[in-house]
């Protein structure tokens, strides 16, 4: 039996169809139509290369302190035998919980000992040590504290690699630069800005409206036959990376598509209520933006059943944490799973992770969202194996700035250049590419002199531009016009050559 408060739900949904548009804006229905419709794209200009490819963005919210992710450690055999002990000079040193409070460097003991990156000249690394937790079992309360598993073990089996001192820049820039203020990215440690420069490509202007996804599925969504579902698919809402000009993000939820309420419900009550949502949607409408209107909610409505339908076939049996993160990075796996029955060729992903903005009570913090990370990056990888398509998908991570690498006495700062990971795609893995300083307590280019603008804010080495190409160009951008479409800045730091690419990240 049904409440009266459902009976009235759904009166209230029929009576806003009827009405038309302005009613409608307040539904589901409508939800699901700007959020889910299917999307047309514009002819490819280029090629799209061939075979299935995916790319799935990470977004630490707020700033993630990743010189606590990938730390310096003491080699006698190194050329800088003591850069661990630079590293926590520059953090105001450790603190154990009874001394020092406000130090912010991790004990080198705690840290994971990773393969020595063979590009860095024996150098070594160590990860924090929430970067090797694996997925718990869902009746575990406590933290996995394995150290073999997630980040660590993808790094050290080759299958991921970071990137050192990266950050939004609008060309190379040194320390006269920035004392000049010459061409620096607008809003410069903001975040609004600085997340808006990641995801556009764009650090000179406010004005950009579309990101570097969203521009490369432009280029290459003709690649997929099924019109009905976007290339760009965020599990965490609409984002201006992936808004392009003829594409726009096909929005899901850790459940899949959002369907209409009580639609797909085979009860004899939901029956009459879909009979009846049909019957309007598929009346014929003599006028235009009406008929339009109808046509579009018919579309959505379908396409949202057709969808989940399709995903929710695709079993994954490998092991994810119960957290809201790894489950969403499930369901990401199972719509890779279903590329062939939705007939996608190539699609992008958004996932984002906040509560990275730590003024104060950083180690904590770290220490709960390192292993979320990590368990949910293990998994995935591990599914896209299960799926047979771990070469097939890149994954990789963003965030709007590192932090300061000095102490504010209780967490650290809004900074600049930082590090983020890389995997799959058949990266060429278990390296550190960039530049990461050789010294953090004195952090100095070959190229650019002096890093530091003063409390350990580092000026970037390598831009997101240069990233965002790489990326690009294993997507299947294959020439150097449509690389300037996707990335126009691209020009300051790198010149298209196929064979040549900014990073060298993949073998």
């Amino acid at each position: 039996m049904k409440t009266s408060a459902e009976i009235a739900s759904r009166r209230s949904i029929l009576k806003a169809a009827a009405a038309g548009c302005g009613m409608m804006t307040q539904t589901a229905l409508v939800s699901t139509l700007l959020n889910l419709q299917a999307t047309k794209a514009a002819v490819a200009a280029g090629g799209g290369g061939s075979g299935y490819k995916a790319m799935v963005c990470l977004f630490l919210y707020g700033g993630n302190d990743s010189f606590n992710m990938l730390v310096p450690r003491n080699n006698s055999s190194s050329s800088n035998p003591t850069e661990y002990d630079h590293y926590a000079s520059a953090r105001g040193g450790y603190d154990d919980g009874n001394n020092n409070p406000g130090g912010m460097a991790l004990q080198e003991s705690d840290l994971l000992p990773i393969n020595d990156p063979t590009n860095l000249s024996g150098r070594s690394f160590g990860l924090h040590p929430g970067l090797g937790h694996d997925a718990r079992d869902e009746t575990s309360t406590d933290v996995n504290n394995g150290v073999s598993g997630g980040v660590a073990k993808l790094y050290n089996d080759g299958n991921l690699s970071f990137v050192a001192n990266i950050g939004s820049l609008v060309e190379p820039t040194n320390r006269i630069d920035y004392d000049n203020r010459s061409n620096l990215p607008l809003g410069l440690f903001s975040h609004a800005d600085l997340q808006r420069h990641w995801m556009t490509g764009a650090p000179h202007t406010r004005s950009q409206i579309t990101g570097w996804g969203g521009r490369m599925a432009d280029l290459l969504a003709s690649t997929n036959q099924n019109p009905n579902v976007s290339m760009n698919v965020s599990i965490n809402g609409v984002n201006m990376f992936q808004n392009g000009d003829n594409v726009t993000p096909y929005i899901i939820g850790q459940n899949g598509a959002t369907e209409v309420s009580y639609y797909n419900n085979n009860s004899r009550q939901n029956r009459i209520f879909r009979k009846s949502v049909d019957n309007i949607l598929n009346q014929t409408y003599s006028n235009l933006l009406a008929k339009t209107f109808s046509a579009t909610n018919r579309n959505s409505v379908d396409a949202a059943i057709d969808f989940n339908a399709k995903v929710n076939n695709i079993a994954i049996n490998t092991k994810f944490d119960p957290d809201t993160l790894s489950q969403r990075f499930k369901k990401i796996a199972q719509v890779i799973g279903a590329s062939g029955p939705l007939q996608q060729s190539r699609q992008v992903f958004f996932i984002s992770l906040g509560g990275f903005d730590n003024h104060a009570n950083l180690i904590e913090a770290q220490g709960s969202l390192m292993p979320q990370i990590s368990r949910a990056l293990g998994s995935f990888y591990g599914a896209l194996t299960e799926l047979n398509c771990e070469d097939d998908v890149v994954t990789f991570s963003a965030s709007d700035f590192a932090r300061t690498l000095g102490t504010n006495g209780q967490g650290s700062d809004h900074a600049w250049g930082g590090q983020q990971l890389v995997m799959g795609g058949g990266i060429d893995g278990g390296k550190i590419f960039g530049d990461f300083p050789l010294s953090l307590t004195n952090p100095i280019d070959p190229t650019n002199g002096n890093l530091d603008l003063g409390r350990g804010r580092l000026i970037p080495t390598t831009s997101v531009d240069e990233l965002a190409a790489e990326l690009a160009m294993w997507f299947g951008v294959d020439n150097a016009a449509d690389l300037e479409l996707v990335l126009p800045n691209i020009g300051s730091f790198y010149s298209y050559n196929a064979g040549s690419p900014p990073l060298g990240l993949f073998s």
